[in-house]
């Protein structure tokens, strides 16, 4: 079965999370995507083993060459096997970039159909273009850490979303890029950065504000419409409630409380949301009562959109996450099974494959090195000298 990708080749010279999520997006979609780590060490998010769980479900699909960039003998293998490629993925600070050689008009004069994608804390320009930048930086200058933390006494979460978001867009903006290059002929350059895909992946909740609204923040996100609660045996919930009375009046038979539909405090969704902290008293009063399963029951009776809160744990006993088949297995012949959720689109005749784990570190740089021409002599010079 063919990849929608086939036949395609992309180098991902990128660190971290970002930059290897949108290589692992164009790898399984049947793209040939060759990473280049440093000799030793390897990519940051290898870890102490140098294969953490984290690593292999972002690189999943790559073959691994190691280059010491630092000499110029790396860097010139480095643009031959980028003359040939189809796309560049790189996390260079736009100064470092330059002073490597790699820049987009150096490269475009070697390989005029390069889809060159560069993916940065902060951009290409500007104040901020030469600041480092993870994870908390994009969440923080964006603005979407203050719709996750209360801002008196703020918290750092440990979920990554911005870098998982910009790696979503770089791959958006890199397939976006292929396109045009069929028309055209020539590829182009693609600038993905955690600030500007951060806001652009939370824009619906800056809408209000931008259109002289009020700014969204966690105490009034959605209030009057999501309740989270605790069940009585101490496992949570979500109920969504629409606006409408018809929800309304479905959640009040759902608790068996009629004489809330007389209660000024909630006759219409703007006095609920005016009463919001009254009615979540009334209703962990009410789940308090009968444990999750019981009240997931009642509110799937009464057609009202709700869900478990799930632990991590819980997550893959979920009928509609087994009936997904998920998470799946690839397996390296040295490191044994990963378990991944992989591709989140579904492609009913290019669908997405798992063909290749995650790679150790330089474990593909003799079969790349010998493609390019190099003998084993030469590579073993090569490696003796430190350039790979």
């Amino acid at each position: 079965m063919i990849g929608a990708l086939d036949g395609t080749v992309a180098v991902d010279v990128s660190g971290h999370v970002a930059g290897p999520y949108a290589g692992s997006l164009l790898g399984d979609l049947g793209c040939d995507v060759i990473k280049v780590e440093l000799p030793g060490s390897g990519d940051p998010a290898r870890g102490r083993d140098g294969y953490s769980p984290v690593f292999r479900v972002l690189n999943r699909n790559k073959k691994s060459v190691t280059l010491n960039l630092r000499e110029a003998e790396a860097r010139d293998i480095l643009l031959r096997i980028v003359e040939s490629a189809d796309v560049l993925i790189e996390s260079f600070r736009p100064d470092t970039r330059k002073s490597l050689g790699f820049g987009y008009e150096e490269l475009r004069q070697r390989n005029p159909r390069l889809v060159h994608c560069s993916v940065t804390a902060f951009g290409q320009s500007g104040p901020y273009a030469s600041r480092p930048g993870f994870e908390s930086i994009g969440q923080a200058v964006s603005g979407m850490l203050s719709l996750l933390t209360d801002p008196s006494d703020p918290k750092m979460g440990g979920l990554s979303i911005t870098a998982h978001v910009t790696g979503v867009f770089a791959a958006y903006g890199i397939l976006a890029a292929l396109a045009a290059r069929e028309r055209t002929g020539a590829g182009q350059f693609v600038d993905a950065s955690l600030l500007q895909a951060s806001m652009g992946f939370i824009e619906s909740h800056f809408a209000e504000f931008l259109n002289g609204g009020k700014a969204v923040t966690p105490k009034n996100f959605q209030r009057g419409r999501l309740f989270c609660l605790p069940a009585g045996d101490g496992r949570p919930l979500l109920v969504h409630l629409a606006t409408h009375r018809r929800s309304w009046e479905a959640l009040v038979r759902v608790i068996e409380r009629p004489e809330l539909l007389d209660d000024p405090r909630f006759a219409t969704f703007e006095d609920r949301v005016a009463h919001h902290d009254d009615l979540m008293a009334v209703l962990r009063e009410a789940f308090g009562s009968a444990t999750r399963a019981a009240w997931l029951e009642r509110l799937g009776q009464e057609d009202l959109s709700h869900a478990p809160i799930y632990a991590a744990e819980e997550v893959f006993e979920d009928p509609q996450v087994r009936h997904l088949g998920l998470p799946r297995e690839i397996h390296h012949p040295e490191r044994g099974a990963t378990r991944l959720i992989g591709s989140s689109v579904n492609l009913s005749d290019t669908p997405a494959r798992f063909v290749r784990p995650a790679p150790l570190a330089g474990e593909d740089t003799d079969e790349v090195l010998q493609g390019l021409g190099y003998d084993p002599e030469a590579i073993r010079r090569l490696r003796e000298r430190g350039v790979i």
